[in-house]
């Protein structure tokens, strides 16, 4: 084949792929496009269902199962009063502290929210690592590891917007089914963390 030949076959194939891509999009609705099967050019028209959220309070609703290990507890009660949360502002913490949540039957902050795991200077003699629960020493720790400090007992100031991984569960449908079931390593995880322990799950320690 001599090269205007093979240019001109070339151009056939671009001519043959352009028309498919035109006659794919012409087909394609707006419509399902969308999970709400509406048109996604206009929303003017759309009527969201009526959706309500979590009306327990505090203390009376009952402890949603964890999706799967260590996930982030998921709020089963009320959130009236209690948000927007504010840095200086958390009232989450009147329960949720340690050294309260037992007596109010409440879900306690877990460990991991009492380390820094962005240690602003890895000066040397002062780096720790999580490793197996215990916060050791680790002089010379490499790009593997998992460092942290410890804030003593302070609810370290990169977790004080609890809503950002914890939510209020509403009635609302999903738009698309989900079949997921967890397999959890220990059944006490359904509702309880032990994330400070395994931080450093398959990642390699030793050097």
């Amino acid at each position: 084949m001599n090269k205007m030949n093979k240019i001109a076959l070339s151009i056939a194939i671009v001519g043959v792929f352009v028309a498919g891509c035109a006659t794919v999009n012409s087909s394609v609705s707006d419509e399902s496009l969308s999970l709400r099967k509406a048109n996604v050019q206009n929303e003017n028209t759309i009527k969201l269902h009526k959706v309500t959220y979590a009306e327990a309070a505090p203390g009376n609703a009952k402890t949603i199962e964890r999706s799967y290990d260590n996930a982030p507890p998921l709020i089963p009660h009320s959130v009236d009063g209690l948000v927007p949360i504010t840095k200086n502002n958390n009232s989450c913490l009147g329960c949720h502290m340690p050294e309260v949540a037992p007596s109010v039957h409440a879900t306690a902050i877990p460990k991991s929210h009492f380390m820094n795991f962005r240690p602003t200077e890895l000066i040397a003699k002062n780096v720790k690592l999580i490793k197996k629960g215990k916060i050791v020493a680790r002089p010379n720790g490499g790009a593997n590891d998992v460092f942290a400090t410890p804030t003593h007992g302070k609810l370290y100031a990169g977790r004080y917007n609890c809503t950002q991984c914890h939510v209020v569960q509403s009635n609302a449908k999903p738009l698309v089914g989900n079949t997921f079931t967890p397999d959890y390593m220990n059944k006490k995880q359904m509702n309880q963390s032990n994330l400070i322990n395994t931080f450093d799950q398959g990642v390699n320690t030793v050097k």
